[in-house]
């Protein structure tokens, strides 16, 4: 016995032509939507909300970042900053600094001066406050932990590439030597 058949239901010429157009539409639109977002993330990380310049002369500045962080420029000091919403770098060009910089979620905080980088790495746990203090001339680097820890990337560590310190270290690196040494704050608590 066979089976009847029954005809089969083929959708129209102009049906087809429209879904298939559909099809096209929502493709378009789909990726367009991707590329937006992806060039909106893209430039919400490489475009700083924050840009600013401090060149003190005969007195020190003083800086507060959206996030509560603070700068203290010193008299005779050049520095600029940049404030991104995943990172915060202050570029140290001469004098010296003080820095409290607060908890930020996954924010890096560093202070560049020439080769030499302090670093504080952006965590997901909260840490507490970070109080430090960085001077440069051409001949010397000094950085002093008050509070908080935090590493140093120098040329001076060899392979190992950082120097961590923590609260009462004084990091000193001879440009001129291409050498570094740590030291303790008179009075500060032993490692």
């Amino acid at each position: 016995m066979s089976e009847p058949r029954f005809p089969s239901r083929s959708p129209s010429r102009p049906a087809a032509a429209w879904r298939k157009w559909l099809l096209w539409l929502g493709l378009a639109v789909a990726l367009a939507l991707v590329g937006t977002l992806t060039v909106s993330w893209i430039m919400r990380d490489s475009s700083p909300q924050l840009v600013e310049r401090i060149r003190t002369a005969g007195e020190g500045r003083n800086l507060a970042l959206p996030d509560g962080s603070r700068i203290d420029a010193a008299p005779d000091t050049a520095l600029s900053v940049a404030y991104y919403p995943r990172r915060r770098h202050v570029n140290l060009v001469q004098g010296e600094a003080a820095f409290l910089v607060r908890w930020q979620y996954r924010a890096a905080f560093t202070v560049q001066s020439g080769v030499n980088e302090v670093v504080i790495d952006g965590t997901r746990i909260a840490a507490p406050d970070i109080a430090f203090s960085v001077a440069t001339t051409p001949e010397q680097l000094r950085v002093t932990v008050k509070e908080g820890q935090l590493k140093v990337r120098t040329v001076t560590a060899g392979p190992r590439e950082f120097v961590e310190l923590q609260a009462g270290d004084i990091l000193t690196v001879d440009m001129r030597a291409r050498t570094h040494s740590v030291t303790r704050v008179e009075g500060a608590p032993g490692r």
